[in-house]
Formats: C-alpha cells, structure tokens, sequence
C-alpha cells in the first residue's frame, strides 16, 4: 500500500540571493596642508574597520560509515543513517507532497499510515557552512511561510538550534490544518546540501519520536563541495 505524505518539506529560497559580509574596507590617510610659518604633524592614520568575525567553519565528513545495523545510504547520496528500532524501510511506498521541489536522494522509514520520518536533500546555490547562523534562520522564515501555505500550521518562527553530526541544523514543529498528524521538521545544513529530515505522526506519536531521535544520532553527513 503506498503512503501519502501530506506534509513536506522545502527548499532554502533565499541563499541565492545572501553574501556574506566582506572585510572592512581600508581608507588611505590625507595629510593637513603645512602652515606657512610652521611645519604640520602628519595627520595620523585612521584606524582600520575590524574584519568581521568569521563563521565557524566544521569540514565534516569526507566519507560515510555507517553501521550498527540495517543501512539507508541513497546511491550518490551525501548521507547515511541505520534504520531506527521498530521502524522498517518504506521509500518504495512514499508518496511526496507539495512543495518537495527539486527533492532528492529521498528515503523513509515508518511503523504505518502516516507515522513516518522521510529524509530529503536539497542543493543549495552557496556553501552553507560560511553563512551565519541568523541568516540561515531569516531565509528559513521565508520557507516557513511557503509550507504555511501547502498546509503546515507552525507552531513558532523561532527553531529549536542544535546539530546533527556537527552540521546545523534547525527544528520547527508544526500541524496539519485539521490537527490530523503533527511534524518535527529539522533543516540539517552541510556545505552545499541542505538535508531535511520530516518525522510525522499521527497515531504513534512518542513512537516515532523515539525512532526519529535514533535516526539522528547515528545519522551522518558527508561534505559535498
């Protein structure tokens, strides 16, 4: 029987369009023009702006090495995970939702129904690892309000800010229109891939909770340039 996933997940629309802040720029100094009678100190040099702080920069991993269990690693994929205890693969019997976009590399594991966790990766057109995090989180606002749209009822603006595998990642729960299923929807960002991990039920709710902290902790991400 083929599962319907009626919530998912969403690209990061707006690292297209983010710089990051460059160094300060350095104003060369003027001198005062010389009195007639007498000679002028030079004008001191100003002082340089400050280079801005750079963001803390984790290379991750170059490899994958999973283990400990039954393993989903999408061929050509950037991550790898061991199946959560109780739950059993079912991407062949996934259906993805609006608003899945250029999804890809996309697996999922459940018990039944619409209690599941799918994992999703997205491209995204700048290294993620040199924005700041409050950047991350201003264009994930904007995210926020496409999935509003498609359906998701959220819970609040502000995520919940951790890591998985020492990648950022960002956790925001949000409902079903008709309060029918609830999601945890964490945004993991590595380099280039944006990974989303959606952990949704409707019945089994401290089940797939459970099975959804698992699969993070074992979940690893590879550095894809």
């Amino acid at each position: 029987m083929r599962v319907v996933v009626a919530v998912a997940a969403g690209l990061l629309l707006c690292a297209c369009s983010t710089t990051v802040n460059g160094h300060g720029e350095y104003v060369a100094a003027t001198t005062a023009p010389a009195p007639t009678t007498t000679s002028a100190a030079p004008t001191p040099l100003p002082t340089p702006t400050p280079s801005p702080t750079p963001v803390r920069y984790d290379p991750g991993r170059s490899a994958l090495a999973c283990k400990g269990g039954p393993v989903l690693a999408p061929k050509g994929g950037p991550y790898c995970y061991v199946v959560p205890a109780g739950m059993r693969d079912v991407t062949g019997q996934v259906k993805l939702g609006a608003g899945t976009g250029a999804a890809k590399y996309v697996t999922s594991v459940g018990l039944a129904g619409r209690d599941l966790i799918v994992v999703m990766v997205y491209r995204t057109p700048l290294n993620t690892d040199l924005l700041p995090g409050a950047t991350i989180v201003h264009d994930l606002r904007g995210v926020l309000t496409s999935l509003t749209r498609a359906g998701f009822v959220f819970a609040s603006s502000t995520p919940q800010v951790g890591t998985v595998d020492r990648a950022r990642a960002y956790t925001y729960h949000a409902r079903s229109q008709d309060s029918s299923y609830q999601s945890d929807l964490t945004f993991i960002f590595r380099a280039r891939s944006q990974i989303e991990v959606l952990c949704q039920y409707a019945n089994s709710q401290v089940a797939v909770q459970h099975a959804c902290r698992q699969l993070m902790a074992t979940l690893q991400i590879k550095t894809v340039p």
